[in-house]
Protein backbone atom coordinates (compact mmCIF):
# COMPACT_ATOMS: atom_id res chain seq x y z
CA UNK A 1 0.00 0.00 0.00
CA UNK A 2 1.33 3.47 -0.91
CA UNK A 3 2.23 5.68 2.03
CA UNK A 4 0.11 8.77 1.36
CA UNK A 5 -0.26 11.80 3.62
CA UNK A 6 -3.53 13.28 4.90
CA UNK A 7 -3.57 15.92 2.15
CA UNK A 8 -2.77 13.45 -0.62
CA UNK A 9 -5.45 11.02 0.58
CA UNK A 10 -8.03 13.76 0.98
CA UNK A 11 -7.54 15.15 -2.55
CA UNK A 12 -7.60 11.66 -4.02
CA UNK A 13 -10.96 10.99 -2.34
CA UNK A 14 -12.66 14.25 -3.38
CA UNK A 15 -11.63 14.23 -7.04
CA UNK A 16 -14.40 13.35 -9.46
CA UNK A 17 -13.90 10.33 -11.74
CA UNK A 18 -13.07 12.74 -14.58
CA UNK A 19 -10.42 14.37 -12.41
CA UNK A 20 -12.19 17.68 -12.01
CA UNK A 21 -12.43 19.73 -8.82
CA UNK A 22 -13.91 23.19 -9.03
CA UNK A 23 -12.17 25.91 -7.02
CA UNK A 24 -15.72 27.18 -6.32
CA UNK A 25 -16.59 24.04 -4.28
CA UNK A 26 -15.82 25.87 -1.07
CA UNK A 27 -16.50 23.04 1.37
CA UNK A 28 -13.99 20.86 -0.46
CA UNK A 29 -11.37 23.56 -0.97
CA UNK A 30 -11.70 24.68 2.65
CA UNK A 31 -11.09 21.13 3.85
CA UNK A 32 -8.20 20.67 1.42
CA UNK A 33 -6.47 23.75 2.81
CA UNK A 34 -7.22 22.57 6.35
CA UNK A 35 -5.72 19.15 5.59
CA UNK A 36 -2.47 20.85 4.57
CA UNK A 37 -2.36 22.81 7.82
CA UNK A 38 -3.17 19.72 9.89
CA UNK A 39 -0.53 17.66 8.10
CA UNK A 40 2.20 20.18 8.88
CA UNK A 41 0.99 20.47 12.48
CA UNK A 42 1.08 16.71 13.01
CA UNK A 43 4.57 16.62 11.45
CA UNK A 44 5.75 19.43 13.78
CA UNK A 45 6.55 21.79 10.92
CA UNK A 46 4.00 24.24 12.36
CA UNK A 47 3.50 25.06 16.02
CA UNK A 48 0.24 26.18 17.62
CA UNK A 49 0.07 28.17 20.85
CA UNK A 50 -3.67 27.69 21.29
CA UNK A 51 -4.53 30.72 19.18
CA UNK A 52 -2.08 31.13 16.32
CA UNK A 53 0.14 29.13 13.98
CA UNK A 54 3.85 29.68 13.45
CA UNK A 55 6.58 27.95 11.46
CA UNK A 56 8.97 26.00 13.66
CA UNK A 57 10.88 23.96 11.06
CA UNK A 58 11.88 24.14 7.41
CA UNK A 59 9.51 22.50 4.95
CA UNK A 60 10.80 18.96 4.32
CA UNK A 61 11.58 18.01 0.73
CA UNK A 62 8.95 15.28 0.81
CA UNK A 63 6.29 17.89 1.74
CA UNK A 64 6.97 20.23 -1.17
CA UNK A 65 3.40 19.68 -2.46
CA UNK A 66 2.02 21.77 0.45
CA UNK A 67 4.50 24.61 -0.04
CA UNK A 68 1.65 27.05 -0.76
CA UNK A 69 0.22 26.41 2.74
CA UNK A 70 3.66 26.65 4.34
CA UNK A 71 4.42 29.96 2.61
CA UNK A 72 1.14 31.55 3.76
CA UNK A 73 1.88 30.72 7.41
CA UNK A 74 5.52 31.77 7.07
CA UNK A 75 4.54 35.12 5.56
CA UNK A 76 1.73 35.92 8.03
CA UNK A 77 2.99 34.28 11.25
CA UNK A 78 1.84 34.24 13.91
CA UNK A 79 -1.50 33.69 12.19
CA UNK A 80 -4.87 32.21 13.10
CA UNK A 81 -5.79 28.84 11.61
CA UNK A 82 -8.94 30.35 10.10
CA UNK A 83 -7.01 33.15 8.40
CA UNK A 84 -4.76 30.66 6.65
CA UNK A 85 -7.72 28.69 5.34
CA UNK A 86 -9.38 31.94 4.20
CA UNK A 87 -6.54 32.53 1.74
CA UNK A 88 -7.47 29.34 -0.08
CA UNK A 89 -11.26 29.44 0.01
CA UNK A 90 -12.45 33.01 0.66
CA UNK A 91 -10.35 34.93 -1.81
CA UNK A 92 -11.00 36.98 -4.94
CA UNK A 93 -8.35 34.96 -6.77
CA UNK A 94 -8.05 31.19 -7.01
CA UNK A 95 -4.26 31.24 -7.30
CA UNK A 96 -3.74 29.87 -3.79
CA UNK A 97 -6.09 26.92 -4.06
CA UNK A 98 -5.03 26.21 -7.65
CA UNK A 99 -1.41 26.09 -6.52
CA UNK A 100 -2.31 23.68 -3.71
CA UNK A 101 -4.37 21.40 -5.99
CA UNK A 102 -1.59 21.30 -8.58
CA UNK A 103 1.07 20.70 -5.95
CA UNK A 104 -0.75 17.76 -4.40
CA UNK A 105 -1.96 16.52 -7.80
CA UNK A 106 1.58 16.43 -9.19
CA UNK A 107 2.81 14.51 -6.14
CA UNK A 108 0.03 11.95 -6.67
CA UNK A 109 0.92 11.68 -10.36
CA UNK A 110 4.53 10.88 -9.44
CA UNK A 111 3.27 8.08 -7.20
CA UNK A 112 0.99 6.71 -9.94
CA UNK A 113 -2.18 7.49 -7.98
CA UNK A 114 -3.66 9.80 -10.62
CA UNK A 115 -3.45 10.24 -14.37
CA UNK A 116 -2.89 13.77 -15.67
CA UNK A 117 -5.01 15.07 -18.54
CA UNK A 118 -6.09 18.42 -19.92
CA UNK A 119 -9.59 19.45 -18.94
CA UNK A 120 -11.68 22.23 -17.45
CA UNK A 121 -12.76 25.31 -19.36
CA UNK A 122 -11.37 25.16 -22.92
CA UNK A 123 -9.09 22.35 -21.73
CA UNK A 124 -6.95 25.02 -20.14
CA UNK A 125 -6.24 23.21 -16.86
CA UNK A 126 -4.61 19.99 -15.81
CA UNK A 127 -7.02 17.53 -14.22
CA UNK A 128 -6.01 14.59 -12.09
CA UNK A 129 -7.99 11.40 -12.72
CA UNK A 130 -7.89 9.23 -9.57
CA UNK A 131 -6.80 5.61 -9.62
CA UNK A 132 -9.82 3.70 -8.30
CA UNK A 133 -7.64 1.06 -6.61
CA UNK A 134 -5.75 3.70 -4.60
CA UNK A 135 -9.01 5.36 -3.53
CA UNK A 136 -10.37 1.98 -2.48
CA UNK A 137 -7.25 1.33 -0.38
CA UNK A 138 -7.90 4.56 1.53
CA UNK A 139 -11.55 3.69 2.10
CA UNK A 140 -10.69 0.19 3.30
CA UNK A 141 -8.09 1.65 5.69
CA UNK A 142 -10.71 3.99 7.17
CA UNK A 143 -13.10 1.08 7.51
CA UNK A 144 -10.48 -1.10 9.22
CA UNK A 145 -9.51 1.54 11.76
CA UNK A 146 -12.83 3.14 12.64
CA UNK A 147 -15.44 0.44 12.01
CA UNK A 148 -13.38 -2.50 13.18
CA UNK A 149 -10.72 -2.97 15.84
CA UNK A 150 -7.73 -1.70 13.91
CA UNK A 151 -5.08 0.55 15.42
CA UNK A 152 -6.30 4.15 15.54
CA UNK A 153 -4.11 6.82 13.91
CA UNK A 154 -4.38 10.61 13.99
CA UNK A 155 -4.19 10.72 10.20
CA UNK A 156 -7.28 8.53 9.75
CA UNK A 157 -9.26 10.47 12.36
CA UNK A 158 -8.44 13.75 10.63
CA UNK A 159 -9.10 12.37 7.14
CA UNK A 160 -12.49 10.90 8.11
CA UNK A 161 -13.57 14.12 9.82
CA UNK A 162 -12.58 16.18 6.76
CA UNK A 163 -14.44 13.86 4.38
CA UNK A 164 -17.48 14.07 6.63
CA UNK A 165 -17.36 17.87 6.77
CA UNK A 166 -17.09 18.22 2.99
CA UNK A 167 -19.96 15.73 2.50
CA UNK A 168 -17.79 13.20 0.66
CA UNK A 169 -18.09 10.39 3.19
CA UNK A 170 -21.37 9.17 1.69
CA UNK A 171 -19.65 8.54 -1.65
CA UNK A 172 -17.79 5.59 -0.17
CA UNK A 173 -19.84 4.31 2.75
CA UNK A 174 -23.39 3.11 3.21
CA UNK A 175 -25.83 5.16 5.28
CA UNK A 176 -25.35 2.70 8.18
CA UNK A 177 -21.55 2.88 7.95
CA UNK A 178 -21.63 6.66 7.73
CA UNK A 179 -23.64 6.91 10.94
CA UNK A 180 -21.25 4.48 12.63
CA UNK A 181 -18.27 6.56 11.51
CA UNK A 182 -19.83 9.78 12.79
CA UNK A 183 -20.61 8.11 16.13
CA UNK A 184 -17.03 6.86 16.37
CA UNK A 185 -15.64 10.34 15.61
CA UNK A 186 -17.86 11.82 18.31
CA UNK A 187 -16.59 9.23 20.81
CA UNK A 188 -12.98 10.04 19.87
CA UNK A 189 -13.56 13.75 20.29
CA UNK A 190 -15.20 13.32 23.70
CA UNK A 191 -12.59 10.82 24.90
CA UNK A 192 -9.47 11.58 22.84
CA UNK A 193 -6.63 9.07 22.84
CA UNK A 194 -4.16 11.90 22.36
CA UNK A 195 -4.10 15.65 22.75
CA UNK A 196 -3.47 16.15 19.03
CA UNK A 197 -6.58 14.16 18.03
CA UNK A 198 -8.61 16.56 20.19
CA UNK A 199 -6.88 19.52 18.53
CA UNK A 200 -7.59 18.10 15.07
CA UNK A 201 -11.31 17.88 15.85
CA UNK A 202 -11.35 21.40 17.30
CA UNK A 203 -9.53 22.89 14.30
CA UNK A 204 -12.03 21.37 11.89
CA UNK A 205 -15.03 22.54 13.93
CA UNK A 206 -13.62 26.09 14.14
CA UNK A 207 -12.95 26.13 10.43
CA UNK A 208 -16.52 25.24 9.55
CA UNK A 209 -17.99 27.74 11.94
CA UNK A 210 -16.11 30.31 9.87
CA UNK A 211 -17.48 28.79 6.68
CA UNK A 212 -21.08 28.91 7.94
CA UNK A 213 -20.73 32.54 8.98
CA UNK A 214 -19.24 33.46 5.62
CA UNK A 215 -22.11 32.03 3.58
CA UNK A 216 -24.98 33.03 5.86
Amino acid sequence: MKNLSITQQYLLCILKKNGKLSTLEMEKTTCLAASGVLELLLDNVFSFDGKKLSVQAELPEDKIYVRSVYEVVKRKQPVKFENVVECFSFNFTDKYISSLIDGVGESLAELGCVQKEKGGFMNGRTVYIPNAADVDNIVQNIRAELLEDGELSEDIVALTALLNKSKDLQRYFSAYEKQALKKRLKEIKENPQSEMIQKVADYIDSMFLLFIVAIS
